[in-house]
């Protein structure tokens, strides 16, 4: 049977540029390893099978354990305290999912090349299309029949779309955060076609079940950070931190605004109830690291997550009449 590539017989050498780069000399690397034809998948695929299979019975692992690399090795503890069938076994699939690996880099490559052009450096992309592949390889079940690279490709494109929605940022954004802001942009389209208009802040905190601190939070990640050395002329004589304020110290005005605020707040918050302040604060995050959601606050208080939400609106009823009522003095 002659061999099959989807990617073609040969992959597309880098250009000029890129020739002689980090990502030139990975992109040369990756080349030498060949893509497996479907038999020689086949046969990977009995051998991890059969791998799998002799560590279970030694790990007398429950019969519905998925056979991956993760659940069936990733219970595997010290395997020198195991028979030598099984540390040959243990050996075994290591090598297969190296070669997996090996074989699925240009797969990788090739699908981080696709998403080229979109403000994110090639290195990035691959890394993270990297990442993607080793999930793949160690969440692939060799008993269901399925091609490897098909089941992989899903995989890299995900973790690729990760990276960019990351963004350029010179510290990467943890994965659950990102996952946060992927859901924010999804109900916040969802919202302006069913309203019509954006949403504001505090309707996008209700439909998530977020603050609205944690909405403008997600807000403010969404957002591509700059570095500081990027080139504000051609030349790149001058950059962006030449012209940024070298003083980062509050002005007194500042300072002075914000103990007044903090000042109000309490006057406040002294109108209110116990529970309905604790409520609020841990809701809103005053004076606590990060706010609670209703989930903590009902089990804590041991009562209902509805129950937490009438609280909150009610006290924030109260808040709003304290603040609307100086202003309607003032218009008699």
């Amino acid at each position: 049977m002659a061999k099959t590539d989807r990617l073609g017989p040969s992959p597309k050498m880098p250009n000029d540029g890129e020739r002689d780069s980090l990502v030139g000399l990975y992109f040369r690397d990756a080349s030498r390893f060949e893509m497996l034809t479907e038999a020689s998948e086949r046969r990977l695929s009995r051998k991890l099978t059969l791998c799998y299979r002799i560590i279970s019975a030694e790990m007398t692992l429950p019969d519905d354990t998925p056979q991956t690399f993760r659940a069936v090795i990733g219970s595997l503890g010290d395997a020198c305290a195991f028979s030598p069938r099984c540390r040959r076994a243990l050996n075994l699939a290591n090598a297969c999912r190296r070669k997996l690996i090996q074989s699925n880099l240009r797969l990788a490559v090739h699908i981080a090349r696709r998403y080229n052009q979109q403000g994110i450096l090639m290195s990035d992309l691959i890394q993270d299309a990297n990442v993607g592949l080793i999930k793949g390889v160690e969440r692939f079940d060799p008993t269901k029949g399925f091609r490897f690279s098909t089941y992989a490709y899903w995989w890299i494109s995900e973790e690729v779309k990760r990276c960019l929605q990351r963004g350029g940022r010179l510290v990467h954004t943890p994965e659950n955060v990102v996952n946060e802001i992927r859901n924010l942009h999804k109900v916040s389209l969802q919202m302006h076609q069913n309203l019509g208009r954006m949403p504001s802040q505090t309707e996008l905190a209700r439909a998530m079940e977020a603050t609205p601190s944690r909405i403008g939070e997600l807000r403010a990640l969404a957002w591509r950070e700059i570095s500081t050395d990027a080139p504000l002329i051609e030349d790149g004589s001058i950059t962006l931190g030449d012209s940024l304020e070298a003083d980062d110290q509050a002005s007194p005005e500042q300072r002075m605004s914000g103990r007044d605020d903090r000042r109000a707040l309490k006057s406040m918050f002294s109108e209110l109830t116990d529970r309905e302040q604790a409520i609020l604060s841990r809701r809103y995050g005053l004076g606590l690291p990060e706010p609670d959601t209703l989930q903590v606050i009902s089990e804590d208080m041991g009562i209902s997550r509805e129950r937490v939400r009438q609280i909150e609106k009610l006290a924030l009823r109260k808040l709003q009449a304290l603040v609307d009522g100086p202003e309607e003095g003032f218009r008699l």
